[in-house]
């Protein structure tokens, strides 16, 4: 396929067609990357029935998929760098799609085993691709990032009930083999753009930034390390477990069905996409130092206080938990930018994301045996919460910035061929 282009066109000023589709494909890509990273947690809470195996050791089978979602990353990450950011998208869509569908046609545990870490090798190519990728063209990183946060929270919100749905009135197995197509589809029409001039490579940052110090790039670097393994830990954590919370803690709210426990499921994570909007519209006009701290704060709280509620109160311990923990996703992505130069961005974001990804395979495998030995998630919500007090601790030693300037998009050089 030919990557060969007269100028690069998320560099220009207006918003051309290939610009817009960009934005389109990423965009779809982050939806995807949530929707098939979570259909299992909640098709697990029926599969017990049919491979007559307990909760936590079918839950367990996710957890290599999980892993390899995060340290595949950086891989990942090298080769869109190295190799072409468009080619690594269409690899990502086409086997994602794959991947769900081996799942979606399983036969025994051996085969939802290959196909959930498919699913995850894959689904590790979208962030430290398709966000530098995004990046690289946004005149407001924040909105932009936010923006696209929605897309990938539709993701998360639209798995729970889509699957509920589907056991409830079709079959389990639609729930990965329908969306596995139309990836599949998404990914042959990315390649005929790719290979018909329409779409390119970023080659350099629409809205530059000054060149940080190199003692702030070291010293930024360990400091995300931690926090983003904290943020790894917690999203993942409550994402995938919810299901099974709600199940637990919403009895007087649903009949037991999982179209029911789905959709709260799917409500609570919809309207935290909101946070990602709000989120990056924050961190264009203040301190993204300061809008990290906050919200990390905001969640501790109630992630600690959701095993020990019920019914409503548990639905709004979890919607602010989400809100927060959605709403420093643009102000982390940012910084990773900021301290980052343009030619080592998808590696850099390749290797945020072994730590905020792969660390979620080894806290499923954790919350599904926990859950096994003791019947509850205490112990392991704890945990999230301190992780979210060790975040804040962590996020109050980064570089102080003033707020984000608000004036005009700095003059733009034409890229060169």
């Amino acid at each position: 396929m030919s990557k060969s282009h007269s100028a690069d066109p998320v560099a220009t000023g207006s918003m051309d067609t290939s610009t817009r589709l960009i934005v389109g494909f990423s965009s779809i890509g982050h939806t995807f990357t949530h929707l098939f990273t979570i259909v299992y947690a909640t098709a697990v809470l029926y599969l017990p029935g049919v491979f007559g195996l307990p909760y936590g050791e079918l839950l367990g089978l996710s957890s290599v998929g999980l892993i390899l979602y995060g340290v595949a990353a950086l891989p990942a990450g090298w080769l869109g760098d190295r190799w072409s950011q468009v080619g690594m998208m269409v690899v990502f869509f086409i086997g994602i799609g794959a991947g769900s569908i081996v799942t979606g046609v399983a036969q025994n545990t051996s085969q939802l085993f290959i196909g959930l870490s498919c699913i995850g090798l894959f689904a590790s190519i979208y962030h430290p691709v398709g966000i530098a990728w995004l990046i690289a063209g946004a005149k407001r990183q924040g909105m932009t990032l936010g923006i696209n946060g929605v897309f990938g929270s539709a993701g998360t919100a639209i798995g729970p009930v889509f699957v509920g749905v589907m056991i409830d009135w079709v079959s389990w197995r639609a729930a990965f083999i329908l969306p596995g197509a139309l990836s599949v589809l998404t990914g042959f029409a990315l390649a005929y753009f790719w290979k018909h001039g329409l779409i390119a490579d970023a080659k350099s940052d629409r809205a530059p930034q000054a060149a940080p110090q190199r003692g702030a790039i070291i010293r930024v670097f360990f400091i995300l390390s931690l926090t983003m393994t904290c943020s790894g830990f917690v999203y993942a954590g409550l994402t995938n477990t919810m299901p099974k919370v709600f199940e637990l803690g919403l009895g007087s709210l649903t009949d037991g069905g999982y179209t029911q426990i789905g959709f709260y499921v799917s409500a609570v994570l919809g309207f935290a996409a909101l946070g990602s909007v709000l989120g990056g519209w924050l961190a264009d006009r203040y301190s993204t130092r300061g809008i990290y701290i906050a919200f990390w704060s905001l969640s501790v709280a109630p992630v600690f206080f959701m095993v020990s509620t019920t019914g409503t109160t548990l639905l709004a311990m979890a919607l602010i938990a989400m809100v927060a923990i959605t709403a420093f996703g643009a102000a982390e992505n940012m910084l990773v930018a900021r301290y980052t130069p343009f030619k080592w961005r998808s590696l850099a974001y390749g290797a945020k994301f072994v730590l905020a990804l792969g660390v979620g395979g080894l806290t499923v495998h954790l919350a599904g045996t926990l859950y096994d030995y003791t019947g509850s998630f205490e112990l392991l919500y704890a945990l999230f919460s301190l992780s979210g007090i060790l975040a804040v601790m962590c996020a109050l030693m980064l570089p102080r910035s003033g707020a984000r300037s608000r004036g005009p998009e700095p003059a733009q050089e034409p890229a060169q061929a």
